[in-house]
């Protein structure tokens, strides 16, 4: 990509990546200044990498659409599962789709241009209802759906918010996290003592992600009682 870009003297883009592929480029510092990430909307995991090696490259733009679907019968219901093997099922690779949002009878989700036209052509069902599907702009995006947890913690280190926020004890909390399994505001972090603060997003594989949101008090004990928005 970065060969393609210097030669075309043009901006390239590469298929949807997870955060752990991200992350992988993220740490090669000779892309430093080259390499960015785009997903359509801040609060998605799955974005693309834009390679610009220099400010003057032609740019054709954000190669993403976002697709809405609305299933014909109201009492459908639609789950991310669904939508993404009926994507599966027209033969679309899972690097050519971003963030998936569904709900009740509706979904919605990024997808790469390339493919767009031939999705919009030919997704007329998700499971066994017909649906009808639209192009929406990014800022018409559902918010992804939160539960408000509060949590007890004696301090705001990684491992203890993880522990808590997830259900598991502090030790196998620290565990996963050297395993890589951790991601901070969607990098991997391999630091159990890492400070967490208001804003953080917190994800660990296999058991969703979370949003810190404030410490709401202290505890005669000294231990924090911190407000999150667990994903749902």
């Amino acid at each position: 990509m970065i060969n393609k870009s210097e030669k075309t003297f043009s901006v390239v883009y590469s298929h949807f990546l997870t955060p752990a592929e991200q992350m992988f480029l993220l740490n090669e510092r000779e892309f430093s200044g080259i390499i960015e990430f785009e997903g359509g909307h801040e609060d998605v995991e799955r974005r693309i990498c834009r390679v610009c090696t220099n400010e003057y490259n032609k740019d054709d733009g954000l190669p993403i659409v976002l697709y809405s679907v609305k299933a014909t019968d109201k009492n459908a219901v639609i789950s991310h599962r669904d939508v993404l093997g009926a994507l599966m099922g027209l033969g679309i690779k899972r690097e050519m789709t971003g963030d998936i949002i569904a709900k009740n009878n509706q979904a919605q989700f990024f997808c790469h241009q390339s493919v767009s036209e031939f999705v919009k052509m030919n997704l007329t069902k998700i499971g066994r209802y017909s649906v009808e599907l639209g192009e929406s702009e990014f800022s018409e995006m559902a918010e992804l759906p939160k539960k408000p947890v509060n949590i007890n913690v004696s301090s705001m280190r990684l491992d203890s918010i993880a522990g808590e926020s997830f259900g598991i004890s502090r030790t196998k909390a620290a565990e996963l996290i050297k395993k890589g399994m951790v991601f901070v505001n969607w990098q991997v972090c391999l630091d159990t003592s890492r400070e967490i603060k208001a804003g953080d997003k917190i994800s660990l594989q296999g058991k969703g992600k979370i949003l810190v949101s404030e410490i709401s008090g202290t505890s005669k004990k000294g231990r924090l009682f911190v407000n999150i928005l667990k994903y749902v």
